[in-house]
C-alpha cells in the first residue's frame, strides 16, 4: 500500500517531472505555445497518459535495511540521474514512499551531475549537502546509490562525489568510501553465523522482511565459509537458514535439503531438492517467495544467468500462485512484472 498525499499532488508532480525530463540540456528554451489544463480529472487524465517506468528504488524500511521498492517514475532520457533525484529526503519521492520506508540521502542533496565511461563506471556528483548525513545512515547512503545504479545493465561500478571531489571517506566519521564500487561491496551486512571471519568470503542472499502485513525482499551479504567449489551448496544453505536473532525471514522449510552439488553449465546452475520444498507436498507446489528468493540469489552470482529447479524426480514444479515452472528461471522472469 503506498501513501500518498492527494491523487491530485501526485498528478501534478508526475506531468512536471514529466515536462523536465523532456527539457532535458535546454531548459531555458521558451515554449512556442501554452496549455492549461481547466480541471482537476482533466489534469489526472493527463498525468494518466504520461508514459512511465518501472524503476527499483533502494529504500531504508523500518528497522534500517535497505530494500528495493518498485515505483512507476515518469520516462526520463537521463534515467541513472532520475532515480538518484528519487533517493533523496522530501524530494519528488515524498508522494511514492510506501509505508513504513524512507529515503535516505539529506534533504537539499542535489545530483549536479552523471557521467558514465565505456567501461561501465558511472561518476555520481553530489552538492555538499550530502556531507550532512548522520553517521547512522552513511553506509546506508552509499549501499543505496550503488544497489540502485546497478540496476542498470550497463552499470557496472560507481563512483561518488562531492562537488567534483572523489568521496573516498566521511568528513566527519572517517568512514572509508572507495571509488568504483560495485554490489560485491556488499549490502545490509552481517557476519551471520560464521565464526571464523578470515575463513570466510562475503555472499549476498535474499531473504523476506515484513511491515503491518506486507513482506518484501531484502538482499543480505552474509559470510560464508568458504569451500572452493561448494560455495554455491553453502549459498544456497544459507538462504535456507536465515542469520540467528535477526529480523530476517526464510522463505524455506528448514527440512529443505539439496541432494546433490549444484551444477553450473553455460551460464544455468541446476538445483535439486528434496521435497521438503514443497509448501504442499500433496499438491506439489512451491512458494512464489521461495522461487523469487532463489533465483534473485543465484543470478547475484558471477556467470549465473538462469536457475533451474528439481524437487525429487520432477524437473517442473507448479508455484502456490498456479503458474508452473518447467524450465531455467532468469531474475527478469521473478521480477515485479514477472511472477
Amino acid at each position: 500500500m503506498f501513501y500518498r498525499r492527494s491523487s491530485v499532488t501526485a498528478a501534478a508532480v508526475l506531468l512536471a517531472l514529466a515536462l523536465l525530463a523532456g527539457c532535458g540540456a535546454a531548459a531555458d528554451r521558451q515554449p512556442s505555445s501554452v496549455q492549461y489544463v481547466k480541471n482537476k480529472s482533466e489534469l489526472a487524465k493527463t498525468a494518466h497518459n504520461i508514459k512511465s517506468v518501472q524503476r527499483e528504488l533502494y529504500l531504508s524500511d523500518e528497522n534500517g535495511l535497505l530494500a528495493p521498492q518498485t515505483v512507476a517514475l515518469p520516462a526520463s532520457p537521463a534515467p541513472a540521474r532520475q532515480v538518484l533525484d528519487y533517493l533523496v529526503q522530501d524530494g519528488p519521492v515524498t508522494d511514492l514512499l510506501p509505508n513504513g520506508f524512507r529515503a535516505v540521502l539529506p534533504a537539499g542533496t542535489m545530483v549536479k551531475s552523471v557521467s558514465l565511461d565505456r567501461q561501465g563506471l558511472l561518476t555520481a556528483d553530489f552538492s555538499s549537502e550530502l556531507l550532512d548525513a548522520p553517521v547512522s545512515d552513511q553506509g546506508r547512503i552509499v549501499q543505496s546509490i550503488v544497489w540502485t545504479l546497478t540496476q542498470f545493465d550497463n552499470v557496472k561500478k560507481v563512483t561518488i562525489r562531492v562537488n567534483g571531489k572523489a568521496l573516498n571517506g566521511w568528513p566527519n566519521s572517517k568512514q572509508p568510501v572507495g571509488q568504483e564500487l560495485t554490489r560485491s561491496d556488499g549490502i545490509n551486512e552481517t557476519f551471520g553465523g560464521v565464526a571464523d571471519v578470515a575463513d570466510s568470503v562475503p555472499a549476498t542472499v535474499y531473504y523476506l522482511s515484513s511491515n503491518k502485513g506486507k513482506s518484501y525482499d531484502v538482499p543480505v551479504t552474509v559470510r560464508i565459509a568458504r569451500s572452493g567449489s561448494d560455495s554455491l551448496y553453502s549459498l544456497v544453505n544459507t538462504l535456507i537458514r536465515e542469520p540467528a536473532g535477526t529480523v530476517f525471514i526464510s522463505t524455506f522449510s528448514p527440512d529443505t535439503e539439496l541432494v546433490e552439488k549444484p551444477v553450473v553449465k553455460n551460464g544455468v546452475v541446476y538445483l535439486h531438492f528434496n521435497d521438503a520444498l514443497f509448501t504442499d507436498k500433496a499438491a506439489k507446489t512451491i512458494s512464489d517467495d521461495a522461487l523469487r528468493c532463489l533465483v534473485l540469489t543465484l543470478t547475484g552470482e558471477n556467470g549465473i544467468r538462469l536457475v533451474s529447479i528439481k524437487v525429487g524426480s520432477s524437473d517442473k514444479v507448479m508455484l502456490e500462485s498456479g503458474k508452473m515452472i518447467s524450465g531455467p528461471v532468469s531474475r527478469s522472469m521473478v521480477s515485479p512484472a514477472g511472477l
